[in-house]
Order: structure tokens, then sequence, then C-alpha cells
């Protein structure tokens, strides 16, 4: 189950409850929240007692950077995890106006193929992906990208970094990818005069029963865990 990746995230969910396989899940937060690490752990450790490949897909980082930070936060990537950068598609296309998204798709396509057993997928991030797409008809494009990794039946986790305006930051529910998506996990921190701690508070899962809680997410030698309420 996914809710037994990470020590703690059980306690954020009732009973039997989990994330749903074949979701698409949003991982948001401003930066330094974890988004990257708490979504390379719960896929690297749920793959671990499974026979299944997972793919994560990353256009902010290389790989090796990638997996230089995912070691320092004490998370070990597995064989059955792959690991794609987009670096030598820009190279190659440089020149070119590609359509990221699409590029994405065939990506998930390929992986499809070549593992029958492929069932995570994880994107890092959506910010990324839009800034190298074409912002035309984009709540439709999303549509489509989000139903293609349904019906593909990927549990699918997407990175996207928090908005911000004058250094604020705010939901931007008006965006299309907050109507879409099947859950809403949010990353962030709580600030007081003495520390700084961050969180994790489920915002949405469709079908299940879940704490709206924000509760406390640290660094340990083995990678990630949740403690209680922040508060």
């Amino acid at each position: 189950m996914f809710k037994n990746s990470i020590t703690g995230l059980d306690k954020l969910f009732n009973n039997e409850d989990d994330i749903p396989g074949g979701s698409v899940i949003l991982v948001s937060g401003r930066e330094g929240a974890l988004k990257s690490g708490f979504v390379f752990n719960i896929v690297s450790n749920y793959l671990a007692g499974s026979n299944e490949h997972g793919l994560y897909a990353t256009l902010e980082e290389t790989e090796e950077s990638l997996l230089r930070n995912m070691r320092s936060l004490g998370i070990k990537k597995l064989d059955e995890l792959h690991v794609f950068d987009y670096r030598d598609v820009r190279l190659e296309w440089e020149k070119e106006e590609l359509d990221m998204i699409k590029v994405t798709e065939g990506l998930v396509d390929y992986y499809k193929e070549k593992y029958e057993s492929f069932t995570v997928f994880a994107l890092d991030s959506l910010n990324a992906l839009y800034s190298v797409s074409s912002q035309i008809n984009l709540r439709k494009k999303m549509y489509h990208f989000f139903t293609m990794l349904r019906d593909k039946n990927l549990t699918s986790f997407l990175i996207l970094e928090k908005c911000s305006f004058d250094s604020h930051y705010i939901d931007c529910t008006e965006r299309p990818e907050y109507f879409l998506a099947d859950g809403i996990i949010e990353l962030g921190m709580v600030e007081d005069k003495e520390n700084v701690k961050r969180y994790i508070q489920i915002r949405k899962m469709r079908g299940t029963h879940h704490s709206m809680e924000k509760h406390q997410i640290i660094v340990g030698k083995e990678g990630l865990s949740i403690l209680g309420s922040v508060y």
C-alpha cells in the first residue's frame, strides 16, 4: 500500500483507505518543502514491496543531480524505479518548438510497452512542463493528459510548485489541474519565533476518508517520516 511506503503516512488515512490505484495526485508546495523527496520516497518504497516498475521523469534536474539529492535525504533508488530527464530531448530538438506534453505522453507509452508491470509514474514538475509548452487550450490539454494517465492505469504523482505573488504564496485554485486531479497532497512550512517545521496535509483524495490536519514531516537517516500534528 502507498500509505505504508513512508513511516507515519498511514496516520493520515482511516482504516483500510489508501491512495487509490490509478489516481492522478498533485503534490504541491513551495520550494524546500520536500516535494521531490516525498514523491521519490513514496514511489521507491512502494516498488520495493512489489514486482512493479515505476518512472520518475524530471524536467527540473539531471538524473545525476536528482539521485545525488535523494541520497542526501537517505532515499534509495531501486532498479525497478527508472529515472528519465529531458536533457537529451532538449539538446536534440533545441532549435525546434516541441510539444512537451505529447513528448511526455510518448515517454509513458514507451515504458508501458517495455514493462508490462509499469504502474507508477511521477513528473517533476508540472511547472516546468508548462514553461516549455504552449498555453493555448491548456485546460483541454491537461484534461487529455490526466485522462491518458488514468486510462493506462498509472498511479501518478505530479509535482506542482505553489504559485506566488509578491513573495506571498497562494493556492491558485483556478488552475485546471486542481479540478482535474483525484488527490492533492500539500507540503509546506509552519514558522514561529523559535523554529520552522515542514508539514504534509492531504487537501483532497477522492474515494477515501483521510485526515485534514497538517502533520510534521522530517528527514531521517532512511528517508522521510511523518510525525504528529504540527499544532
